[in-house]
C-alpha cells in the first residue's frame, strides 16, 4: 500500500504511516482499513486532554500497525475505578470495582492499570468510534462522537464525597482510638 500523504511504500492495513506519522483515511468502505480513526475524530470523541491522549495513541500505531505498549498514566494509577467512570469505561469500572474487593489485589491492579490504562482507552475510543461511525449519518457523525464520547464531570463531584468521607471515617477511627488508649492508660496509672 501507498501512504496518500508521503508516497513511501507501507505495509498493507496500516493504520498510519511510519514514514510521515499520518494517520490513513482511506475510504470505510475498504475492509482492510475500516477500524482507522483520524486524530479529529479522537479528540472530538476524548474531549478533555484530546492532545494528551491523540500522542499516546500514536505510540500504540507507531509501526503503522496497531500493538500494545506500555505507556503511564498517573490518573489511571490513582484513581483506576474514578478514572474509568470518567472517561465512560462502565464495564471495566465495575470490574476493578470488583477486583479491589478482593484482598491483597489493590496495590497490584493500581500498577498493572497505572501501565496499561491508556491502551484500554485507545481501545474504548477506538471501538466506539467506529460503532458510531457506521450507524449515523455523516451530518450527526461529530454531534454524536461528542455526545457519547467525552467526560463524566459527575465523577469529580464523587470523588470529593467520597475524599470527604474517608477523612471523616479516619478521624473518628483515630479519636476511637487516641480515647480508648487514654482510658486504658488512666486504669493502668
Amino acid at each position: 500500500m501507498i501512504c496518500p500523504n508521503c508516497k513511501e511504500t507501507i505495509p498493507d492495513g496500516a493504520v498510519k504511516c511510519a514514514f510521515c506519522g499520518s494517520m490513513l483515511n482511506l475510504d470505510p468502505a475498504s475492509s482492510s482499513n475500516i477500524d482507522s480513526i483520524s486524530s479529529d475524530e479522537v479528540g472530538v470523541f476524548v474531549g478533555d486532554n484530546a492532545s494528551y491522549y491523540i500522542q499516546i495513541f500514536s505510540k500504540f500505531t507507531i509501526s503503522g500497525r496497531e500493538r500494545f505498549c506500555v505507556t503511564w498514566n498517573w490518573s489511571t494509577f490513582g484513581f483506576t475505578f474514578l478514572w474509568m467512570l470518567y472517561r465512560k469505561m462502565y464495564i471495566l469500572a465495575l470490574v476493578t470495582f470488583v477486583a479491589f474487593c478482593i484482598p491483597g489485589i489493590n496495590i497490584i491492579l493500581h500498577i498493572v492499570v497505572g501501565m496499561v490504562g491508556n491502551y484500554l482507552y485507545y481501545r474504548h475510543v477506538k471501538e466506539k468510534i467506529v460503532e458510531i461511525r457506521s450507524t449515523q449519518s455523516p451530518q450527526n457523525f461529530y454531534p454524536v462522537l461528542r455526545e457519547m464520547g467525552g467526560v463524566n464531570r459527575w465523577v469529580i463531584s464523587l470523588a470529593v464525597i467520597i475524599s470527604i468521607m474517608l477523612g471523616l471515617l479516619f478521624i473518628f477511627f483515630f479519636a476511637a482510638i487516641s480515647a480508648y488508649l487514654g482510658h486504658f492508660a488512666g486504669l493502668a496509672i
